[in-house]
C-alpha cells in the first residue's frame, strides 16, 4: 500500500510525462476509496483500492477539476476523469 504523498507524487510525474498543464494539483484534498469497480482501462470492471487525485487546468472563467485515479497497492496511474471524459482517450 502506498502513502497519499506518494500518490501525489507518482500523479505529478504522470501529468508531467504527458506534458500537460496544469495551474496546480491539489495535495490536501487526496480522497482513498476503496473496492471501487474501475470504469476504465486495462483494470476495467475489476475492484481495486484507489487515491483520487485532484488537479485544475486553467478555465475562462475559473479552473477546471481532473481527477486522476491511483491504484493504493501499486501506485499505478490508472486513468484520469476530466469534464469530457478520460484524458487517456485523447492523448494515444
Amino acid at each position: 500500500m502506498i502513502t497519499k504523498e506518494q500518490a501525489v507524487q507518482n500523479v505529478e510525474q504522470y501529468i508531467n510525462k504527458k506534458n500537460r498543464t496544469y495551474v496546480y494539483i491539489e495535495r490536501e484534498r487526496v480522497q482513498m476509496k476503496e473496492k471501487i469497480e474501475v470504469p476504465y482501462g486495462k483494470y476495467e470492471d475489476q475492484k481495486k483500492d484507489v487515491y483520487v487525485v485532484n488537479y485544475d487546468v486553467e478555465g475562462y472563467y475559473e479552473n477546471i477539476p481532473n481527477f486522476v485515479y491511483v491504484d493504493a497497492e501499486s501506485g499505478e496511474v490508472l486513468f484520469t476523469m476530466t469534464e469530457h471524459g478520460y484524458a487517456e482517450d485523447w492523448e494515444k
